[in-house]
C-alpha cells in the first residue's frame, strides 16, 4: 500500500467512503476521500487514485470524465464545446461600457458639486469619440488621437 505523507493511497473507494470535494489533492491523479464522518467524530482521510482526465490516445476534441457514479461506474466520454469567443468578447465589452459609464457618471457628479458646465464635459467626450477614425485603411497612431490634455493647459 502506497502512502503520500500521512495519507494512504488507495486504488478503490472503500464501502461507505465518499470523495471530499472541499479539499484539493496534494498528489497528482488523486482525490481526497473520507469515511463520511465529521472531523470531530473520527473522520479518516485517504487519497484515491484516479485516471488522468486526458489520455494521450484521446483526441483533442474529447475529454474523459472520471466522475464516480454509484458503484464507481465511469461516465462516458463527451465532446468539448467550442469556446464562445464572440460571446466572451461581447460580455467583456459590456462590462467595459458599464465601467466607463460609471466613470462618466462620477465625473458628472463632480461637475454638479463644483458647479461646472456638464454639457461642456459631455461635448468634449463626444468630440473625442467622434474624432476616432474607424476606417480600416488608416492605422491609429499618436498624432491621429485627440489631444486629451489641451483643455487643461498641459
Amino acid at each position: 500500500m502506497n502512502k503520500y505523507r500521512d495519507w494512504e493511497i488507495l486504488d478503490e473507494l472503500p464501502q461507505g467512503w465518499v470523495i471530499d470535494k472541499t479539499a484539493g489533492s496534494p498528489a497528482p491523479n488523486t482525490v481526497f476521500i473520507t469515511n463520511g464522518k465529521s472531523v470531530l467524530n473520527g473522520q479518516k482521510r485517504a487519497l484515491l487514485k484516479v485516471k488522468p482526465k486526458r489520455d494521450i490516445n484521446t483526441p483533442k476534441n474529447e475529454i474523459v470524465k472520471n466522475h464516480f457514479v454509484d458503484a464507481n461506474k465511469m461516465v462516458e466520454k463527451t465532446e468539448i464545446p467550442i469556446f464562445p469567443a464572440k460571446t466572451v468578447n461581447d460580455l467583456a465589452r459590456l462590462k467595459f461600457k458599464e465601467q466607463l459609464l460609471k466613470e462618466i457618471m462620477f465625473d458628472l457628479m463632480v461637475c454638479e458639486i463644483e458647479n461646472w458646465d456638464k454639457k461642456e464635459y459631455i461635448n468634449e467626450l463626444k468630440k473625442m469619440l467622434n474624432g476616432i477614425d474607424t476606417s480600416t485603411k488608416k492605422k491609429v497612431n499618436v498624432k491621429s488621437l485627440p489631444d486629451l490634455f489641451s483643455s487643461v493647459g498641459l
